[in-house]
């Protein structure tokens, strides 16, 4: 079985729209933090801040949404393997071997556990491991797919990794 789910692309282009919109809002914020004193508790430091941890996390989300924009494969699910490339910081490649678990995680996610090792064998870089320490606080047993980005339903995901993963382990 080969299955082969494809990106909503315009759900990216969202993405990289609003993200640049926080982005810009992030440097507004650092160059001009006094438009934003509201009260006695908040000072010129504070909105810095935020405006300097906004314009890291912002600006690695939207590199991330340009990084897949590019990508023709969200998820590909096959006999041997499955390949998650849904966002940036993705394994890619993990054989079903490789897998302990899979479960649903809130409304539109699915968590794969993973063996610990196969974390050691990936090079990744900076950027993909801030990105997953974000978005998965449990990122060394497990990864997350979304169903944000790709054009079929959580429910039909879950049903299609599953039942591959049953049959193939």
């Amino acid at each position: 079985m080969n299955k082969e789910i494809k990106f909503k692309k315009n759900r990216i282009l969202l993405g990289i729209l609003f993200f640049s919109l926080m982005l810009f809002a992030s440097i507004w914020f650092l160059a001009n933090p006094e438009l934003f004193l509201r009260n006695v508790f908040m000072k010129e430091k504070h909105i810095q801040t935020i405006g300097i941890i906004g314009v890291i996390y912002f600006s690695a989300l939207l590199f991330s949404f340009f990084k897949i924009l590019r990508k023709k494969y969200a998820i590909q699910i096959t006999d041997d393997f499955l390949i998650d490339n849904s966002k940036y910081e993705s394994l890619g490649k993990v054989k079903w071997r490789d897998i302990t678990k899979i479960q649903r995680l809130k409304k539109r996610s699915i968590e794969v556990f993973v063996k610990r090792d196969i974390h050691k064998t990936r090079k990744r870089n900076l950027l993909s491991k801030f990105l997953a320490i974000m978005n998965n606080r449990n990122y060394k047993e497990s990864i997350i797919i979304s169903s944000a980005l790709t054009d079929i339903s959580i429910e039909d995901l879950f049903e299609g990794i599953t039942s591959t993963y049953k049959t193939n382990k």
